[in-house]
């Protein structure tokens, strides 16, 4: 008789709680990040008198629904991907600075500089191409000084996403550190924290978005998070990121208490010091250089040359002037366009053949093995190719992720036709365990009419 109460009363007890947990799965259908939850139950039973007796189910846990090695694969997938984009979104912004709809670039601007030396070598004396000389150089110079002012906001721009972007990496990992704590206690008491496992899911893709980083759940259920071997969370302490910024040499370093640095080469984050470190920067040198080069070929032919006022030895470009910002015209062209040496020989107003060496540098490889205009066209071409390259990527490893999105929803998501049918099969459990509870009461009541 008290096998039957029992048997009844673990029934009674599974199909409750059964018909619990799949309430609450029903309820989280559309909640973010929720994973769906099954109730682990196994027979119950005893050995009686040479055979065994049953005495109904017992339950022996809550299991999540989720397959924990394509939550690590989709992290990894999304470090990836929050790194492509986070290039992708700078090189676009470089690409709208050197790359203009009018089609009025850099290398459009140093071919007509060098067209107007060339109209000038076939008439030295003539002052209206003398004057449309200056206004080309002008207008070529002030080419180079906006694209690097452009450039140098972008620079700073994402310097500045790269600060904010480690303030949320703190904020991250503190929150972790706190869920860690509560999934601890309850490992340690023998009872799973399902809601804090599910928000440090959550707030491990959060983290992948920003950070390529390894982790390793301990004995105790903690997460511990490395990034380039160095742990930055342990069960211990989330340890607090800094940044060390050198605004003259471009780096940007992150550190944690103890002094180590740490690398980041993924992740949103990890764009960004790319892009401030590496890319915007050798976009940069690569202007000053042509900038540079461009001011000390010019000069170096002008300084032998003559213009129609005297025989004085002058520079075109002021030659303090060596970088991108700074280039600009020497003062004594523009007060007087007659200063524009032209002619090789002293007093020969006829003679172009200065203006036609300088013209001639079209055709010269003066930067790094390349004609300056193949030069500035590859430079203004670089972001373009790039972005076009990381678009590609993009779309694959979206697809990548796609895909093993929809198989951890297959696992890890609440399919609410399921779960009502499940619903049903324990509200007739539960009804089923109830009847054999009132048969049982009834046995025992007639048991005891006939005692009396």
């Amino acid at each position: 008789m008290r096998s039957l109460l029992e048997i009844s009363k673990s029934g009674l007890k599974s199909a409750e709680r059964s018909l619990s947990v799949t309430s609450n799965n029903i309820i989280n259908a559309n909640t973010p990040g929720y994973t769906r939850q099954r109730l682990e139950k196994s027979p119950n039973g005893m050995q009686m008198s040479g055979s065994h007796i049953g005495l109904g189910v017992e339950i022996t846990g809550l299991t999540r629904m989720r397959n924990q090695m394509n939550d690590v694969l989709m992290n990894q997938k999304q470090q990836d991907m929050s790194f492509m984009q986070g290039q992708a979104r700078v090189f676009e912004q470089l690409e709208a600075v050197v790359a203009t709809d009018s089609g009025n670039d850099l290398d459009l601007s140093i071919s007509k500089f060098l067209d107007s030396f060339s109209e000038l070598s076939s008439n030295p004396q003539d002052m209206s191409l003398r004057n449309s000389l200056i206004s080309n150089a002008q207008e070529l110079t002030g080419k180079f000084q906006d694209i690097d002012r452009n450039i140098e906001r972008i620079s700073e721009l994402s310097r500045d996403s790269g600060m904010k972007s480690v303030e949320k990496l703190n904020s991250i990992l503190s929150e972790i550190h706190s869920l860690n704590k509560a999934i601890e206690q309850g490992e340690a008491a023998g009872k799973s924290d399902n809601a804090s496992l599910d928000m440090r899911v959550a707030r491990m893709e959060d983290l992948s978005n920003l950070i390529d980083f390894d982790s390793q759940v301990t004995e105790t259920g903690a997460v511990e998070i490395r990034v380039s071997g160095v742990t930055i969370l342990d069960s211990d302490k989330a340890h607090t990121v800094t940044t060390e910024i050198d605004d003259i040499r471009k780096e940007f370093t992150l550190r944690i208490e103890s002094g180590k640095t740490i690398d980041v080469t993924g992740g949103r984050l990890g764009a960004e010091v790319e892009m401030y470190s590496k890319q915007i920067s050798e976009m940069n040198s690569k202007l000053d250089l042509l900038a540079s080069t461009l001011v000390e070929k010019v000069n170096e032919i002008h300084r032998n040359g003559y213009g129609l006022n005297d025989d004085t030895s002058r520079n075109f470009f002021d030659p303090a002037g060596t970088t991108a910002s700074e280039i600009q015209l020497n003062s004594a062209m523009k007060m007087d366009p007659r200063n524009i040496a032209a002619s090789s020989v002293d007093a020969e107003a006829g003679n172009g053949i200065i203006a036609a060496d300088i013209a001639e540098l079209r055709n010269e490889l003066v930067v790094g093995g390349r004609k300056m205009i193949d030069f500035s066209i590859e430079l203004i071409s670089t972001p373009g190719t790039k972005l076009q390259n990381l678009n590609s990527q993009i779309e694959a490893r979206d697809s990548e992720l796609n895909m093993l999105k929809t198989q951890q929803e297959r696992e890890a998501g609440v399919n609410i036709d399921e779960e009502l049918s499940l619903m049903i099969q324990y509200q007739n459990a539960y009804q089923g365990a109830a009847k054999v509870m009132s048969a049982a009461q009834n046995m025992y009541d007639t048991l005891i009419g006939i005692v009396r």
